[in-house]
């Protein structure tokens, strides 16, 4: 750790003085995983100059609203980290994530409770001389919507008065026409999170658009239909996605989710369907390793992301059904040719810095606010930095 610190420090020396973030069309920031902060930490140190912000994913929730500092931010070499940080001026705003849809309705929906939690969070802000916070509130119920508006009303009137900025996280919305396996019902209308209070209490709203999958009917019918597709962010995806929320949400808020990572997935068909299951995640150096080892040669895919196939003779039984998809489809040609020597399909679709480069270009031509990457953790493609202009 104090070698970490003294790199850092050395690195910040180096990098004085800063080019104005004036000069730049967009505001870059990202997350630092706590499982990887240190290889994150550093990899972000060795680029300051393209940041205005870092979100150190420090913070959960147990269920009565208390935090609980996972990150441990304000130990080890954390706060010298921070401390060069800032003299960048670099603005540090960590993370509060809770994904209990249950629990946060419980909590929201108490006023008392949630006075107290919105105190709590002012005064973490406070103590720790930290420069905003970042609400990542996850897998919020619809009935949730009013309490969740209320309870970033309440940080927004704690906040603003003491120059802190307020940054929401929140879910990507499609058009209901894109949804899977869905009809057009009174219930498609009811939404975790109310974009006009989004809008006017937050400072940003980042958006979390990656994780798509198979989740737009159209474009599983459009680019999946005899093809294997199950992006973690096309292009046409997010583009709904930003042009859905720019109804009701400013552009100039809005900072566009990045992802730097992707998935691998079991495939297989039958009867007029291809099966997807999710295996694992990858960084960008574990795909590109894996590529290696099986000598396969990834390609740039119809979602502007690398991609390769190959088959195996062990088939996995024991994936979760909630990451287990189903999609109407004909026979996929990668799917025919394995299955014609009794192998199973695997199939990798991971981001590089030319997938991010075009979800880049798109916000700059959508007049958005900024990225924000998901995830800094030291394994994303190196020349993503070189993108970032």
């Amino acid at each position: 750790m104090k070698k970490i610190l003294l790199t850092i420090l050395i690195v910040s020396t180096i990098l004085l003085p800063l080019p104005s973030f004036a000069a730049t069309k967009l505001m870059y920031t990202g997350w630092i995983p706590f499982w990887k902060q240190s290889p994150g930490s550093m990899d972000i140190a060795l680029n300051l100059e393209k940041l205005s912000e870092v979100s150190p994913f420090s913070y959960e929730v147990k269920s009565n609203g208390t935090l609980v500092d996972v990150l441990k931010i304000t130990k080890g070499f954390w706060p010298g980290w921070i401390s060069a940080v800032k003299d960048q001026k670099i603005k540090i705003i960590p993370t509060i994530a809770w994904f209990d849809g249950d629990a946060i309705h419980a909590l929201l929906s108490n006023k008392k409770k949630r006075i107290a939690h919105e105190d709590a969070i002012k005064k973490l802000v406070q103590t720790n001389k930290f420069d905003g916070i970042d609400i990542d509130y996850e897998a919020k119920l619809a009935d949730t919507n009013q309490y969740f508006a209320l309870f970033i009303e309440g940080l927004a009137i704690r906040l603003h008065p003491l120059g802190k900025k307020l940054v929401c996280t929140i879910e990507p919305r499609m058009p209901i026409s894109s949804r899977l396996n869905r009809t057009n019902t009174a219930d498609d209308t009811k939404y975790a999170n109310d974009y006009k209070a989004l809008n006017r209490y937050c400072d940003e709203v980042r958006i979390m658009a990656y994780d798509q999958g198979v989740i737009d009917a159209k474009l599983d019918v459009s680019k999946g239909n005899g093809q294997v597709y199950a992006p973690v962010a096309d292009p046409e995806w997010v583009k709904k996605i930003i042009t859905e929320a720019t109804k009701i949400i400013s552009p100039k808020k809005i900072v566009l989710g990045v992802p730097t990572y992707g998935y691998e997935y079991e495939v297989s068909w039958a009867n007029g369907r291809t099966t997807y299951k999710r295996l694992r995640s990858h960084t960008f150096f574990q795909a590109m390793s894996r590529a290696d080892d099986l000598s396969a040669n990834p390609e740039r895919n119809s979602a502007g992301e690398l991609s390769f196939v190959y088959s195996t003779s062990t088939s996995v039984t024991n994936v979760s059904p909630n990451l287990t998809w189903n999609i109407s489809s004909t026979l996929p040609g990668a799917i025919a040719s394995a299955s014609a020597g009794g192998k199973f399909v695997r199939y990798v679709s991971f981001s590089d810095a030319e997938s991010a480069r075009q979800k880049i270009d798109l916000a700059k031509k959508l007049g958005l606010k900024g990225i924000a990457l998901f995830k800094l953790d030291g394994d994303l493609d190196p020349m993503t930095w070189e993108v970032m202009k």
